[in-house]
């Protein structure tokens, strides 16, 4: 190579130096600064969805700790249990259906249905768990032959 190199004339020898040079550049950018360069730019994108999804996170947490502080969720009020399940129950328009309420205590109330709207049954559940902590301990459901009536037995407990 070098031989045949030399038997050149002076000005192709510059030529392909040059033409070396080139190659060698364009290889070192192919093979190196290419790839280095997507990967910064591909870690750069993942440290900014970071930042954006940090951001939300102390967002949130602020507010969920406002939301525990000031007791929007739940407060309880001096209210006995029996008496905030009762006006809940019937407020949801489940008071027809409802046929038995019995306290077990300070902290329980067992309740039967016959022929409610199991639509309207877990709503006013959900109700009382989000506005009064008030929780299910143990559900029995039957359903019925008409839809989406159910007979119901539940046990709800006061959260603390």
């Amino acid at each position: 190579m070098k031989d045949w190199y030399n038997a050149k004339q002076p000005h192709e020898q510059r030529i392909i130096m040059v033409l070396g040079i080139i190659v060698a550049l364009a290889l070192i950018y192919l093979i190196i600064w290419s790839p280095a360069s997507e990967a910064y730019s591909q870690k750069m994108k993942r440290v900014e969805a970071q930042r954006t999804l940090l951001a939300w996170m102390q967002d949130t947490g602020q507010k969920i700790n406002q939301l525990q502080n000031t007791g929007q969720r739940g407060q309880t009020s001096g209210a006995p249990l029996l008496s905030t399940v009762d006006n809940t129950i019937k407020a949801s328009g489940l008071g027809q259906s409802m046929k038995r309420l019995e306290p077990q205590g300070n902290h329980k109330v067992q309740i039967w249905f016959e022929s409610t709207d199991f639509n309207q049954l877990i709503s006013s559940l959900a109700k009382l768990d989000s506005d009064h902590r008030i929780q299910v301990n143990s559900i029995n459901i039957e359903k019925q032959q008409q839809p989406g009536l159910v007979n119901a037995r539940l046990i709800l407990i006061k959260g603390l």
